[in-house]
């Protein structure tokens, strides 16, 4: 499900970039010094774009330093939920995975690893168990397509606080993500004992103010424990070298108190005290955001993301949890100037 692209205040950013500066080229698309192993927000389902579009994107990811894609695919998650039986299922899932596998298949000649990207508000709600689903379904996927067309990890895009009333009573709505989120890494420790899938890849989308500081919700209490959100979550997935978050430490600025370095360091020095093995990505956004336009770098050219880019880099490249930054999203970095 795309995610609004309206924020609440106190809600961070997603980024995707990786470490070092490199030099990259494509024909059409000129040279430009970037970071490498950037990652990319595709909110267009595979099938929805034409095949020449399809190679023009993937082109321009690889000419900019990007290496994975985070690809919605909230229609096959969709499919799969339709009660066995129904009419039309079957064939709707067979046509939505071979349009999976092709686009995969694309991307992964374009050296472009995808991930399967899907979420929601309610995730956390009566529709927990989604999550699962989803990572179960990608799972599945990947034991019936060649090696060229697997999914290499999936990405849970799941904001609760968006929804009217979360912030009334933010320790529960806490408490109840991570009851999901340990629900999610249950099954998705299981997939990883099949050969298949033993590098599969797992990722949470999480708001830099998951760490509890300044005016953010506080510490929660969960698994006889008290602390920050983000912590919690660091704990839960910190013995997998395969998953990671992303954190949305939202800003068009890298420095002061309220840039994107400031925003991402707690959860950069949790994990690193904790020996996390887990990874952390620096998200950051390009798409509108009207009224909160310091969290988005919409309207300024890519230049500028760049350096901020290579800031955060500096910044944090010393952690081996380093992951590199995300940017949501594909259109908007494209439509940016140079």
């Amino acid at each position: 499900m795309r995610r609004a692209t309206a924020v609440l205040t106190l809600t961070a950013v997603l980024v995707v970039a990786g470490a070092g500066l490199a030099r990259a080229g494509t024909s059409g698309f000129g040279r430009t010094y970037v970071p490498r192993g950037m990652a990319a927000y595709e909110w267009h389902q595979a099938g929805e774009l034409p095949d020449t579009e399809v190679a023009r994107r993937l082109r321009f990811l690889r000419a900019n330093g990007f290496r994975t894609v985070f690809l919605e695919v909230g229609d096959y998650l969709d499919a799969a939920e339709l009660a066995p039986g129904t009419q039309g299922r079957q064939a709707l899932l067979t046509r939505i995975r071979r349009q999976i596998q092709h686009y995969v298949a694309m991307a992964s000649d374009a050296g472009i690893a995808v991930h399967a990207l899907a979420g929601g508000p309610g995730w956390t709600g009566e529709l927990r168990y989604l999550g699962q689903e989803l990572v179960q379904l990608v799972a599945d996927y990947n034991l019936e397509v060649a090696s060229g067309e697997r999914l290499q990890g999936v990405q849970l895009d799941i904001e609760p606080y968006t929804l009217e009333g979360w912030f009334d009573d933010p320790a529960t709505g806490l408490a109840d993500y991570l009851t999901m989120a340990a629900d999610v890494v249950g099954t998705y420790r299981a997939a990883l004992e099949g050969s298949v899938n033993r590098h599969l890849q797992l990722g949470f989308a999480v708001p830099f103010w998951f760490d509890a500081r300044g005016e953010a919700p506080g510490p929660v209490d969960f698994d006889g424990a008290t602390k920050p959100a983000v912590h919690h979550l660091i704990d839960l997935i910190g013995d997998l070298p395969g998953a990671y978050l992303v954190v949305m430490a939202y800003r068009d600025i890298t420095g002061t108190s309220d840039g994107s370095i400031a925003h991402a360091r707690d959860e950069f020095r949790y994990a690193a005290a904790t020996g996390a093995r887990t990874g952390l990505v620096v998200g950051q956004q390009y798409g509108p955001a009207p009224g909160e336009e310091k969290i988005t770098f919409d309207g300024q050219p890519r230049s500028r993301f760049r350096r901020a880019a290579a800031a955060i880099t500096t910044a944090f490249r010393r952690y081996r949890q380093f992951r590199g930054l995300s940017v949501d999203d594909l259109d908007a970095y494209m439509a940016a100037d140079p």
